[in-house]
């Protein structure tokens, strides 16, 4: 088998493979934040299929601690899963991927986890035996339709001040606790670790998102601009939300990339509040929420829209007792969970 662990060089051929596979470019600043800057994962967790001197394939894992019925645990997230166009055929894709469980097991990593492209799910699951636990439910808020079609249709630009009209009227009604002061974050202090303390057991399985992951993840990227809000109840940190603008062509699209707060109703519709207060500009405000969550029934509360599952959530165990973990209900996931966005 020609699998090999990442070494130090191998940057500019991954780099290369990444471009060739998914047509994209990459910049060196952003592969180094993904896999030499992550606080759970310093040592890049990369195995390369090589042959002649040649990476012709890559499989590696985003690794992250996490809260599994409350105890603290590793699990991976797959990501930069490639094979070489010129190299298919020869079995890369099956054989990373199993020396991929092999290695984790080695690590002490106790299930991986991804949102593979369909063909890649196909595979993985055919080939390592995984679970595809669900897929993930989009949620959508229109605020601006006018705007929305006229990215579709030019022509209907000029109906555009019609969307005034329309936001104020569905505009969403929060209900107000005066006991709650919200504050805009630009650094994660010791607080949001006692947050996560306090929310691990709030499902079966989350990653752990204290202090040091969020600084991480969102005050660091490279490429992605982020903005954070707080919820305090006196001096005490109740949740936060991420948020983030993308526009996608002709539209201003808004999302919630990910919150956390404590199981109590009025902490959610004040982030809610906040993230509608970031995104004033958006047309759209989209985010991810799994049915079972009290994040999905507050959105649901506000009028957000079910509008379509667009990203499957596979599961494999590494350890054998983390089978119960093959289940969408036991998880909490958000847009952050995901390196793409």
């Amino acid at each position: 088998m020609n699998i090999r662990r990442y070494k130090p060089g191998d940057e500019g051929q991954i780099q290369s493979l990444f471009k060739k596979t998914f047509r994209s470019e990459r910049s060196l600043e952003e592969w180094e934040w993904k896999f030499k800057h992550n606080p759970e994962q310093p040592d890049p967790f990369i195995l390369l299929f090589e042959e002649d001197g040649r990476i012709l394939g890559h499989i590696s894992l985003w690794v992250s601690k996490a809260y599994i019925q409350g105890e603290e645990k590793r699990i991976g997230l797959r990501i930069d899963t490639m094979v070489d166009p010129d190299a298919r055929g020869k079995g890369v894709y099956k054989q990373l991927n199993e020396a991929l469980l092999t290695e984790a097991e080695k690590e002490g990593i106790a299930y991986l986890y991804g949102f593979p492209a369909p063909k890649a799910k196909e595979l993985f699951l055919k080939y390592t035996n995984a679970t595809h636990l669900t897929d993930v439910p989009r949620f959508m808020f229109v605020k601006k339709p006018v705007a929305l079609l006229a990215s579709k249709l030019k022509p209907l630009k000029m109906l555009k001040p019609l969307d005034v009209i329309y936001e104020k009227m569905k505009a969403p009604h929060f209900t107000e606790d005066p006991k709650l002061e919200v504050k805009k974050i630009s650094h994660c202090d010791e607080a949001f670790d006692k947050l996560a303390e306090k929310t691990r057991s709030q499902t079966d399985a989350q990653l752990v998102r204290n202090a040091t992951y969020l600084n991480w993840r969102y005050f660091s990227h490279p490429k992605h601009d982020y903005t954070m809000n707080a919820v305090y109840r006196g001096h005490e940190l109740q949740g936060y939300v991420v948020t983030r603008s993308n526009d996608k062509g002709a539209f201003h699209n808004g999302l919630i990339v990910d919150w956390l707060a404590v199981e109590d109703p009025l902490v959610w519709d004040a982030l809610l509040k906040a993230a509608f207060r970031e995104l004033k500009q958006a047309d759209v405000i989209q985010t991810w929420a799994l049915e079972h969550t009290l994040p999905a029934q507050i959105l649901k509360n506000y009028h957000f829209t079910h509008k379509d599952n667009p990203m499957p959530l596979v599961g494999k165990e590494v350890d054998d007792h983390m089978d119960k973990l093959n289940d969408a209900s036991k998880w909490y996931i958000t847009l952050g969970d995901v390196d793409s966005f």
